[in-house]
């Protein structure tokens, strides 16, 4: 029988605990009850980083510059997203963003230096053959026409520094960008065949391709211009063989003995510096060919191939 001076529990309540009961202690995992982490965040700042990566390769390469900025674009976004959602590591994901915007910001501006070459190029094209007007002579105005018998003028040689008359290793030229002279350059002596040079360079060289072998040029420059210059990036040094094809150090990654191209910083007036470039070249005719040497969308000036 029931002590009617007991309440009761009310119907649905947890009933009261039972002398001597026993619980589980409260979870002391720092993260209980934190929202689980989203998945592919490491993902996501890999695949930045490998797009600003790529990107980065081809900022200077031109036309190929505006695929790197869309990649760097991508990279970027993609960095952002990684770094917000913190589902990921954030110090991946930041090495993505900021790889992906130095690639954008270098592509950018490698984008508008050759957009704006290209526009003077063009207008100094266009200003160099202003149109001619003829305007009729009168007939007894007209100069006297020249006896039959006269001999005709002979033609004039071909300049120096064509293809049809190359200039002597040695020789010192001026190259021009913008109508201004900025560098004088000079090649040294060629070494046309050039395999064993190039394999001892770096072990990380491959053979020349069958038919094909290396070959080495010193390019001795100069800085005459106003402000600074690069000479790997504003000076192209190509080999054109007597078939007429054109071949460039992009043809093959190896890297050349130094003081390389590549090695040389930037440079202010009067100052001057070497650096080898190493070409892979058809082995038929190699000395027929020809060097050229040019700045950024000039006209190339051509060299003996030794």
């Amino acid at each position: 029988m029931t002590d009617s001076s007991t309440p009761m529990p009310p119907s649905g309540s947890p009933a009261a605990p039972s002398a001597g009961a026993t619980y589980a202690p409260a979870p002391t995992d720092p993260n209980f009850g934190a929202p689980a982490k989203r998945p592919g965040g490491n993902g996501l700042a890999i695949t930045s980083l490998i797009l600003g990566i790529v990107a980065i390769l081809g900022f200077a390469v031109p036309v190929l510059n505006v695929f790197s900025a869309l990649l760097a674009v991508v990279g970027l976004v993609l960095g952002v997203i990684a770094f917000i959602r913190k589902a990921g590591s954030r110090g991946l994901s930041l090495s993505g963003t900021i790889v992906s915007g130095l690639a954008l910001l270098l592509s950018v501006i490698f984008i508008v230096i050759y957009a704006v070459g290209l526009s003077a190029a063009i207008d100094e094209v266009s200003s160099d053959d202003p149109a001619v007007v003829e305007t009729p002579v009168a007939e007894s105005e007209a100069e006297p026409a020249a006896p039959a018998d006269e001999e005709a003028e002979e033609p004039a040689a071909s300049d120096v520094g064509t293809r049809e008359n190359p200039a002597p290793i040695g020789t010192t030229i001026e190259v021009s960008s913008f109508d201004e002279v900025i560098y004088e350059v000079t090649l040294g002596q060629p070494v046309l065949n050039a395999n064993d040079a190039v394999a001892g360079a770096n072990q990380f060289n491959e053979p020349a391709e069958a038919g094909f072998q290396y070959a080495l040029v010193p390019v001795n420059v100069t800085y005459v211009g106003s402000e600074t210059g690069t000479p790997w990036i504003d000076l192209a040094v190509e080999y054109v063989s007597a078939a007429g094809s054109t071949h460039t150090q992009a043809d093959s990654p190896s890297v050349a003995p130094e003081p390389t191209m590549m090695s040389i910083n930037e440079m202010y007036n009067g100052s001057t510096a070497t650096g080898n470039i190493v070409i892979m070249i058809p082995t038929e005719g190699a000395a027929g060919g020809a060097w050229t040497v040019s700045a950024l969308f000039g006209d190339p000036f051509f060299f003996a191939a030794e």
